[in-house]
C-alpha cells in the first residue's frame, strides 16, 4: 500500500498524548439523540450498529457449525436423541445466544476512547462515533447487557461458554490484549470463535449434550483456523490501527507479510481441513476455489476497497469450512433420514 502508517502515527501522536481530556472530549459534548428519540426503531438500530460489521463473522459461521454440529451426531456430539426438527426450532435461541453474546463484546470494544477514534477512521457509521449515544451511556448499556447474557445462557445450558467470553473480552479490550501483540490478538479470537461456535452446539443439541473426544478437535481446528487467518480482517482496518498504535501483523512485521501469512494459511486450511473426512475429489472442490480465490485476492489485490472484498470472502470460506469439519454428507444424510422419518410420522 501507498498508506504511510509512520507518518500517521506521527500526525496523530499529538491527539494521543492528551488521554485524560478524550473522555471529555467525546461525553460532554451534548448527545442528545439518546435522550430525544425514545422509539424503539432507534434504539434498536442503534443495538444493531453495534454489531452490524460483525455478523459475518460471528453470527453466520458460529450458526452453521451448530447445526452440522447437531446434525453430525453421534461423530462429533453424544447426544442420540437431536433430530432435525429439534434443531430447526432451537434456531431462534442460537441466534439469540450468539448475538447477545457478539452485542456484549462490541459494546466493551467500541466504548473504548482509542476505538472511537479508530472508528471514526475505518467504520464512522459505528453508534458512538456518529455519536448516537455517549461513552457513560455506552458503559450503562453493556452493564445492562452483561447480566442478560448470563441469565440467557443460564437458561440454554451455555454458562461456561458465556464466562469465558466475557473474560476474553475483558482480556481483549481492558488489558489491551488486541493492541500489544498481534500472536495475542489472534489467540484471543480464536478462543472466542471456538466457545461461540461450542455453545451455539449445545443449544442446537439441547442442554444436556456434550461433544466427543472427535468434536473437540473439532472445535479446536476451528480456533486453529482463525488464529493463523484472522489477520485478513486487519488489512483494510491499517489506518486506523496505525493511529492508535495497534500492532497487528501487517503493522508489526509489513503488509507483504501478512498477506504470504494469510495466503498460505488459507490454502492450507482449504486441503487439510475436508481431509478429515476423506472426501471425494467433487467434495474438495468448494474449499479449493473459495480457498484459491481468497489466497488471490490477498496477495493481488491491495486497495483497501479490494482488501473489504476480500474480508468478505474469508467469512464465505470460514462458514464453508464450518460445514466440512462437522461432515457435510454426514450431516446431509442425517438431514435426509430425519425428513422421511418426519414424513412418516405424518
Amino acid at each position: 500500500m501507498s498508506l504511510s502508517y509512520s507518518s500517521i502515527l506521527a500526525e496523530k501522536e499529538p491527539e494521543r498524548v492528551n488521554d485524560g481530556s478524550m473522555e471529555e472530549q467525546f461525553d460532554d459534548q451534548k448527545f442528545q439523540n439518546w435522550s430525544r428519540n425514545n422509539s424503539l426503531s432507534y434504539h434498536l438500530r442503534t443495538l444493531w450498529l453495534f454489531t452490524r460489521s460483525d455478523l459475518k463473522l460471528m453470527i453466520y459461521p458460529n450458526l452453521v457449525f451448530g447445526l452440522a454440529s447437531a446434525m453430525s451426531e453421534p461423530a462429533l456430539t453424544n447426544d442420540q436423541s437431536s433430530n432435525l426438527l429439534t434443531s430447526l426450532l432451537n434456531i431462534p435461541y442460537m441466534t439469540m445466544w450468539l448475538w447477545l453474546s457478539l452485542l456484549l463484546f462490541n459494546i466493551a470494544n467500541q466504548r473504548l476512547h482509542f476505538s472511537i477514534l479508530e472508528d471514526g477512521i475505518n467504520k464512522p457509521w459505528r453508534p458512538l462515533p456518529s455519536r448516537r449515544l455517549s461513552q457513560n451511556q455506552a458503559r450503562t448499556l453493556l452493564l445492562i447487557v452483561i447480566p442478560i447474557a448470563c441469565a440467557s445462557s443460564l437458561y440454554l445450558g451455555t454458562t461456561a461458554h458465556m464466562l469465558v467470553i466475557i473474560t476474553l473480552t475483558w482480556m481483549y479490550n481492558d488489558l489491551g490484549g488486541a493492541d500489544n501483540n498481534f500472536l495475542i490478538r489472534n489467540i484471543i479470537n480464536a478462543l472466542g470463535m471456538a466457545s461461540y461456535g461450542s455453545g451455539a452446539t449445545i443449544i442446537a443439541c439441547g442442554r444436556q449434550c456434550k461433544f466427543s473426544s472427535f468434536g473437540y478437535q473439532r472445535v479446536i481446528s476451528i480456533g486453529l483456523v482463525v488464529a493463523t487467518t484472522l489477520q485478513v480482517q486487519d488489512m483494510s482496518d491499517q489506518a486506523g490501527d496505525a493511529m492508535r498504535g495497534r500492532k497487528t501483523l501487517p503493522l508489526a512485521h509489513g503488509d507483504d507479510f501478512a498477506r504470504l501469512t494469510i495466503g498460505i494459511s488459507v490454502m492450507m486450511w482449504s486441503i487439510f481441513v475436508p481431509a478429515f473426512w476423506k472426501p471425494s475429489l467433487i467434495t474438495y472442490l468448494p474449499s479449493l476455489v473459495i480457498g484459491g480465490t481468497l489466497s488471490f485476492r490477498t496477495i493481488l489485490l491491495r486497495d483497501v476497497k479490494a482488501d473489504l472484498g476480500t474480508w468478505k470472502i474469508w467469512c464465505i470460506w470460514m462458514t464453508s469450512l464450518c460445514l466440512r469439519l462437522c461432515g457435510l454428507e454426514f450431516a446431509s444424510s442425517r438431514i435426509g433420514g430425519d425428513y422421511i422419518e418426519m414424513i412418516d410420522i405424518s
